[in-house]
């Protein structure tokens, strides 16, 4: 039992470090909006906590700009989709407490640059491309190009790049009941890790999306970026398109 409880601790802290998914940091790419707000609130107590602005520089390039809830900005994020729309090149930095990232597909492999904190030293490593391999907002290309699929109820499964720990991680992403709340009539689909260890430690990411535009809708899960203390929040990402 001790075992057990050792080992849910440190898949917690794993999980609290992780940049999951990224599912808020969508691909824009050849839609017909220029701009994207997402609004996140705590899923325990409601509180706004922090905005997301997604803009397009061109049909290749995305930036994201993180605000507070009263305005001011904290982080920046730009998205490379030129290579491919699963597996983006991306670089984020956050404000807040100075972590960084940087991942860059070199070949057949992504170079992995991170730094937890302003006073933490840079961490680089490398990571092979691999069959089902999913990079930071590539999973939001991954349910568009799957999306017939995954609609008709088929289990896929992916191997999720994790810069904190330059390695890859298995999930699962099959269709399911949306969250109270969620507008009507959406698609919702869910995000599982493979591992039952890991299982006991979280709940699955869902994701809502419009059924006939494919857009995102919405997002619960762990946030993608940190607060001042080094933490992510569980959050709830309401998203209004411009």
């Amino acid at each position: 039992m001790l075992f057990l409880l050792s080992r849910r601790y440190r898949v917690a802290v794993f999980l609290s470090a992780l940049v999951m998914f990224s599912v808020s940091q969508f691909s824009m790419a050849a839609l017909d909006f220029s701009k994207v707000v997402g609004s996140a609130y705590s899923v325990k107590t409601g509180e706004l906590l922090y905005r997301e602005t997604h803009q397009s520089l061109s049909p290749m390039e995305h930036t994201v700009e993180y605000s507070e809830p009263d305005g001011q900005v904290f982080g920046h994020k730009k998205i490379d989709w030129s290579r491919s729309l699963i597996t983006p090149d991306f670089s984020q930095i956050n404000g807040r407490n100075g972590e960084q990232i940087v991942v860059e597909q070199v070949g057949d492999q992504f170079k992995i640059e991170y730094q937890e904190n302003l006073k933490s030293k840079w961490v680089t490593g490398t990571e092979d491309l691999v069959p089902g391999m999913v990079v930071d907002a590539g999973f939001d290309g991954f349910i568009k190009k799957y999306w017939a699929a995954l609609d008709s109820n088929t289990q896929m499964d992916i191997e999720y790049l994790v810069p904190t720990q330059q390695a890859t991680f298995s999930f699962y992403v099959k269709k399911t009941v949306c969250l109270d709340g969620t507008v009507q009539g959406a698609t919702c689909f869910a995000l599982i890790p493979a591992s039952w260890v890991v299982r006991l430690a979280v709940d699955p990411i869902t994701v809502a999306y419009d059924s006939n535009t494919h857009q995102l809708l919405r997002f619960t899960g762990r946030a993608n970026i940190c607060d001042i203390k080094g933490k992510y929040q569980n959050v709830d990402i309401l998203y209004h398109y411009l």
